[in-house]
């Protein structure tokens, strides 16, 4: 049997084989490959070097065999010249064997697109002479990733700061403190779904009025986030400037919806807003309905509850709508007024159901014996617990007010 090994002809056929298979190899890489020699003469290239070579214009042909890669670097000028001279320090460190591997990525843009790519040079182990592998990787799409990462980090930085600043503001917007007024019980609350949220109360005292004669307000901005909190706070700042000075409650939330309907209109918003002129002293209340959920007044004597409905659409639908004022019977020590935004109500249970007003007057019902305090924790506490498994899905408002 012929001895293959001693045939040169079979030897050099084999050889031929090898080396074959080797630039098939090289051609099936993505990466833009070129083996150098100890002087950084370019020995052998692959197809996606020779496709780089040209969109780089090169010097010489595109395979750039016989190139010396360091010389190429060397002479490069204008905006790429100081990431050339980088490639050329970290070769040189391989060559000589200070290092075994130097990496860069780097930009190397055409004039029509943007190109970034990978650059690793690697020193052969045990080849004699020296040899090094340069590779450049295309990493265009990575970098182009990481920069729309980025750009999606410095929005969401942007909105964690507008959020910031509306929860600074609707801060402002609830009673820091509760009022003191003889013959009633104050006790109020918002729950905000999100970080900011549209639900606003305010306690408002009438400039022409006694000073036992206090205005309760609650109110929804349609929406969330910073514009329905300004929004709020604007409605907010109008309510208390003609609250002081003279005129009905209705006039006075007359008088608010023309002048901010304006900016309501233009922002394609609208707030619901429920408004309570309480006198203790009297026994009567007024209130005037702008689209809000109707307050109920609980009269613990006849055990009956009554619905503070009343005609009047949401602030900035219409700026002229006059809003009619309502009155109510005579109210006794331990009657219980309650007024509330929607997200009580209409909070779900895992099964879809809502909490619903009828339970809501259960639990009034139950704690009417209760402080003013005691009834609004008891109630929001009855509502978590009937949604826990599910979560706030909007903001919820409660104001309790017991007579004494």
């Amino acid at each position: 049997m012929t001895d293959l090994n001693r045939n040169p002809q079979s030897q050099n056929r084999r050889e031929d084989d090898e080396e074959r298979l080797a630039q098939t190899v090289l051609n099936s890489l993505s990466a833009n490959i070129a083996i150098l020699d100890g002087q950084g003469r370019i020995l052998e290239t692959n197809r996606a070097w020779r496709t780089y070579a040209d969109r780089n214009q090169l010097e010489g042909p595109n395979d750039s065999i016989g190139s010396n890669y360091l010389d190429i670097c060397d002479r490069t000028e204008g905006e790429e010249s100081e990431v050339a001279r980088k490639v050329a320090a970290g070769i040189r460190s391989v060559l000589s064997g200070e290092i075994r591997e130097f990496a860069l990525d780097y930009p190397c843009h055409s004039p029509t697109e943007e190109h970034w790519y990978y650059l690793r040079a690697l020193r052969i182990s045990g080849a004699d002479p020296v040899r090094v592998v340069v590779s450049h990787e295309e990493i265009t799409a990575l970098k182009q990733a990481e920069r729309a990462l980025r750009r999606r980090e410095q929005e969401r930085n942007r909105l964690r700061h507008a959020l910031k600043l509306a929860m600074e503001v609707q801060q402002t917007l609830l009673p820091r403190e509760t009022p003191i007024i003889p013959g009633i019980e104050l006790a109020g609350r918002s729950i905000y779904c999100d970080e900011t949220g549209g639900d606003y109360f305010d306690y408002v005292r009438f400039g022409s009025a006694p000073s036992n004669t206090l205005g309760i307000f609650i109110g929804d901005v349609s929406g969330h986030g910073f514009s329905s909190a300004l929004l709020m706070a604007a409605a907010r700042a109008s309510l208390r400037q003609r609250a002081d000075m003279a005129g009905s409650l209705a006039e006075i939330i007359g008088d608010v919806n023309h002048q901010i309907s304006h900016d309501l209109t233009a922002s394609g918003q609208f707030i619901t807003l429920l408004g309570v002129r309480l006198v203790p002293a009297s026994g009567r209340l007024t209130w005037v309905r702008a689209g809000h959920e109707p307050g109920v007044l609980y009269h613990v004597r006849e055990k009956r509850f009554e619905i503070l409905k009343g005609d009047g659409v949401a602030l900035g639908l219409d700026p002229e709508t006059v809003f009619p004022e309502n009155e109510t019977a005579e109210i006794v020590p331990g009657d219980i007024l309650v007024l509330y935004t929607d997200g009580i109500p209409e909070a779900r249970n895992p099964q879809g159901i809502m909490f619903g007003r009828e339970r809501m007057l259960t639990c009034i019902r139950d704690h009417a014996h209760q402080s003013a305090k005691r009834i609004r924790n008891t109630l929001l506490n009855a509502v978590s617990a009937y949604n826990d498994a599910t979560g706030i899905e909007d903001d919820m408002t409660l104001v309790v007010a017991k007579f004494i």
